[in-house]
């Protein structure tokens, strides 16, 4: 029930430039810090965990006096910012991050995600904190390649290991069974392993000495083990899916499986109702009773359900969900949400959801769901998550999803830990049969035998014992402790919150991780860094931008080959990228240069297209000159626009708008986009015709536009390279 990775990337300054170098990348959300250290030139230093006060201080001096300061900060959620500051041309840095995390048996298999990117949220980054360097970015030319060994030990080394994501090679020795990531594969997507062993295993009970604390020098861990909790006789179920943009493809199909899974486990003594949102709110069915009739005309309205309702309004969603009736026979209802949850507002949300009185069931979808806020809106809540990438069986999750939600719900639950403790972490406030609940405590001294029980309340109050553990395991090094304190961590006041940070080393909102390679007096860099933020790999399949599809198994383990169909069409991959996408082997030759999303369908110069500047200058000399908006179309066409803006203007008026306006539209994003034009002249001519317009038409038209033609340079049809100091980040292939 332990995991712990060490995670190696590498930062090469090809450029000759002097860089400072962002870049935001995902860790499993329940993970643990235990360690730092850099590589420059050779050259390794181990960071230290301090203050962010102080580790802010310490990189900007460093920074002003040309030494190579590296800082780690954790932006909540499993994502980090690594900077790099005066990386010098030529240099080689390699940033090594080790961290730990517990992992929870969930309806008897154990299923282990580790994420490679961040697919792109819904709304303002700066809302959940995120400063304007940290906000990531991704790009279609990005392309990072992925190497990944995980060993198998004890008693789950003798059971079934599968991998619905990648594909990997299996070697047994020494009682541990080791899984070797095939070459090909890339930071686009989560690699997720699935472990189910060949029996139940028992309730698990380990100690540690903690060497940090005084006082309660012995941390206990319990995974304690649920059995299957009395069904309920009916239930009312609300279901909900995510039908914005961000869906597109993999994630809807995905959506619709998971659906018609939900939809097989109902009963004749269960209600129903079927929703789908994206800027608004669709309910395709009103609470009914599941008879026979009504679950068949549900299958082909499901199968109908598309992701073409914009943003991700996730919030308005749930309260419109919320607000419909529910049976009178007092059983409550419950929502199960489908999503990728890919959105940046979630505390407001989450706020709601909880004082709404439903539990919220969610079961994340896609390449790269954003875990951390399904896993808050459900806890918050007293549900649970499931999540199931493109190779998984959506059918299977909606059904152990069905199976909590059947349980009469146990409340209350504490651990009895068969002594006096002088600290223990809080449970969840529901807790299901199947899965597994851990939980940590603090005691003076170490007990030979204890025994630990989790006890819980039943739905008339009487106590219950639903578990118990009887071993004593010793856990060796400090993984436990420190894990423990970042659990307590999570509840603490801020005073004590940072105290306890800076005790065990762990990064937090209160913490950064710094150290400093000085140089010397030579070799040290002069001159302001230019900064330089590295976008990421896009999720694979986000927004229907490819698909995923699963046609073979390779050895033991299930795995996928993968056939990319980009939007535009022909498109271009990289040689040996796309042989093995394709489900051929990865060609040995060096990799060629980032595929191209659009390649133009006639003109091998791209230079020979109408840049988007010339095309943003068009539309306001046409306007200058009192011609009307709905002639730009006609007036502009002969214009030699490159295929990925013809295919920009067309999408965007399959959103609504007419053929003027998004000409209109398109220059005022080539205006205002972070590397555009920012001519005030241009704003001001352009800004009282986009007033006239809808808001929430204009803005989704705005992330069209930034999704298909951002990773594009203003001024020619090249990858975008333009920079800006600090708060003029740059956009880049990384």
């Amino acid at each position: 029930m332990l995991f712990e990775l060490t995670l190696r990337q590498t930062y090469r300054n090809t450029s000759d430039k002097v860089l400072e170098v962002v870049y935001t990348f995902p860790l499993p959300t329940r993970a643990v810090l235990l360690g730092f250290a850099s590589e420059l030139n050779g050259e390794r230093k181990v960071g230290a965990v301090v203050g962010k006060p102080a580790a802010e201080r310490r990189y900007e001096e460093a920074l002003a006096q040309g030494d190579a300061p590296v800082m780690l900060e954790a932006l909540g959620d499993g994502l980090h910012t690594a900077n790099i500051g005066n990386l010098k041309p030529g240099d080689e840095l390699s940033l090594e991050v080790r961290f730990a995390q517990t992992l929870a048996f969930e309806q008897g298999r154990l299923r282990l995600a580790i994420p490679t990117t961040i697919a792109p949220r819904y709304g303002n980054a700066a809302s959940a904190g995120l400063q304007p360097q940290q906000e990531p970015h991704a790009s279609l030319l990005a392309a990072y390649p992925l190497a990944l060994s995980v060993t198998v030990a004890g008693a789950l080394a003798g059971g079934r290991v599968e991998c619905p994501t990648h594909r990997f090679s299996q070697t047994a020795t020494d009682g541990k069974l080791r899984l070797d990531l095939a070459p090909g594969a890339w930071l686009d997507r989560d690699v997720v392993i699935v472990l189910t062993p060949r029996e139940p295993l028992p309730s698990l009970v380990i100690q540690a000495r903690d060497s940090v604390a005084q006082a309660a020098p012995v941390v206990v861990m319990a995974g304690l083990q649920l059995p299957a909790a009395m069904p309920r006789q009916r239930i009312a179920l609300k279901l909900l899916v995510d039908c914005s943009g961000s869906m597109g493809g993999d994630s809807i199909a995905s959506a619709r499986a998971a659906l018609h899974g939900a939809l097989a486990g109902l009963t004749l003594h269960d209600h129903v109702s079927v929703s789908c949102f994206g800027d608004t709110v669709k309910h395709l069915c009103a609470p009914s009773a599941c008879t026979p009739l009504t679950l068949q005309r549900l299958k082909p309205a499901i199968d109908a359900i598309d992701a073409n309702l914009g943003g991700t309004e996730m919030q308005g969603a749930l309260k419109a969900v919320f607000a419909l009736p529910v049976p009178t026979d007092g059983a409550g209802a419950d929502v199960l949400l489908v999503t990728d949850g890919e959105i940046w507002q979630a505390q407001e949300m989450i706020a709601a959801a909880r004082s709404s009185g439903h539990r919220v069931f969610a079961i994340g979808v896609g390449t790269s769901p954003a875990e951390g806020v399904l896993r808050s809106l459900a806890e918050a809540t007293g549900g649970a998550c499931e999540f199931a990438t493109p190779g998984e069986a959506l059918e299977a999750a909606a059904g152990r999803m069905l199976a909590r939600i059947r349980q009469q719900p146990w409340i209350d639950a504490r651990i009895d830990w068969g002594c006096e403790t002088l600290w223990q972490t809080q449970l969840p406030h529901n807790v299901f049969g199947g899965d597994t609940v851990i939980g940590f405590a603090g005691l003076a001294a170490p007990a030979a035998a204890r025994t630990v029980r989790l006890l819980a309340g039943d739905a008339q109050g009487v106590l219950t014992e639903l578990a118990r553990g009887e071993a004593d395991a010793p856990c060796p090094g400090d993984t436990l402790p420190r894990i423990a304190a970042a659990r307590r961590i999570a509840t603490a006041g801020a005073a004590d919150a940072a105290a306890l940070a800076v005790a065990y080393q762990l990064m937090s909102q209160h913490t950064h991780c710094i150290l400093v390679h000085p140089r010397a007096e030579a070799e040290k860099a002069t001159g302001e860094a230019e900064l330089h933020r590295i976008s990421s790999m896009l999720a694979a399949g986000w927004g229907a931008s490819s698909t995923v599809r699963d046609s073979q198994a390779w050895g033991e383990a299930h795995a996928c080959s993968y056939m990319v169909e980009t939007l535009f069409a022909p498109s271009t991959l990289r040689s040996a990228r796309g042989a093995y996408l394709c489900g051929a082997p990865p060609a040995a030759e060096p990799l060629e240069d980032a595929f191209i999303a659009a390649p133009p369908p006639a003109k091998a110069d791209p230079g020979q297209f109408a840049s988007l500047a010339a095309l943003a200058q068009a539309v306001v000399e046409h306007l200058s000159n009192g011609c009307s908006v709905q002639a730009l179309g006609d007036q502009l066409a002969a214009l030699d626009l490159h295929a990925a803006a013809h295919h920009a203007l067309e999408q965007a008026m399959a959103l609504g708008l007419g053929s003027g306006q998004a000409w209109l539209v398109l220059a005022g994003w080539v205006n205002q986009r972070p590397d555009g034009l920012a001519d005030p002249a241009l704003a001001a001519a352009l800004r009282p015709r986009l007033a006239g317009l809808d808001a929430a038409l204009l803005a989704r038209c705005m992330q069209l536009f930034d999704r298909m033609l951002g990773a594009y340079a203003s001024d020619r049809w090249t990858p975008s390279r333009g920079q800006r100091l600090r708060n003029a980040l740059i956009r880049s292939e990384g």
